[in-house]
């Protein structure tokens, strides 16, 4: 009899140490829970976002339609963004980060050969989301002050990036070094801008792969790939 009731003495401290041991951990546990939670729904909003936007536009999605679409309801979809301008902000940051301009590996980021193939990236079937979003932005930041603030931001990083490629290509002897860096940059990413409109003004061009071609072509050409200043060639033969 005394050593059952040992056991169950024994039996009861362990009882009693898990119980105390959850009530420790119930609190960070439930607040882990709550964030996974909270993070999960934060993804459905901004996926449903990203598809409404793509296909009803800027105007057109409305913050409850895509709160019904996340499965949620309209008044908890404020938890997450106070309005459509700011889940729009977040939606434009994340399909420029994804898209070809920032996706290509890090060791060819001074190769200007990659912003002709990037241009012709453009022109693929699977990147009419990114179009789609990238002619949104333009919408958006007409009509909302912080979609006009990021989008100034990404074009001056655009534009710094890809002038610091040629300038890295000029100083390597791949490009003539009088083009201006600057000016090469801008118009590079102004052809990019006018590629986001082939949904609208040629559609029967996405995935062509001889138009393809002829946009890299063409984008080597404007960036100067291959034109080289004969003079600079001389000077460093000799």
């Amino acid at each position: 009899m005394a050593i059952r009731r040992a056991s169950l003495e024994t039996a009861t401290e362990r009882t009693r140490a898990k119980l105390q041991k959850r009530a420790k951990s119930g609190p960070a546990a439930n607040e882990r829970s709550h964030d996974a939670l909270e993070a999960t729904t934060r993804e459905r909003i901004l996926a449903s976002a990203t598809r409404l936007f793509a296909e009803k536009g800027f105007e057109g999605a409305s913050m409850p339609a895509i709160a019904k679409a996340s499965g949620i309801t309209a008044g908890a979809i404020y938890k997450h963004f106070e309005g459509k301008g700011e889940l729009l902000l977040e939606v434009v940051m994340r399909s420029f980060l994804s898209s070809p301009l920032f996706a290509h590996s890090s060791e060819r980021g001074n190769d200007t050969t990659a912003m002709a193939n990037l241009a012709a990236a453009y022109t693929e079937p699977a990147l009419k989301l990114v179009r789609q979003l990238s002619i949104e932005v333009h919408s958006g930041a007409a009509r909302d002050a912080k979609v006009r603030h990021v989008l100034s931001k990404f074009n001056r990083l655009a534009v710094a990036h890809y002038s610091a490629s040629v300038a890295t290509a000029q100083q390597a002897g791949k490009l003539d070094p009088h083009l201006d860096p600057d000016h090469v940059a801008r118009a590079f990413c102004i052809l990019i801008m006018g590629l986001i409109h082939m949904d609208t003004l040629l559609p029967d061009l996405v995935g062509d792969g001889s138009w393809r071609e002829f946009i890299r072509e063409r984008a080597a050409a404007l960036i100067g790939v291959g034109r080289v200043d004969p003079s600079s060639k001389n000077h460093s033969d000799s």
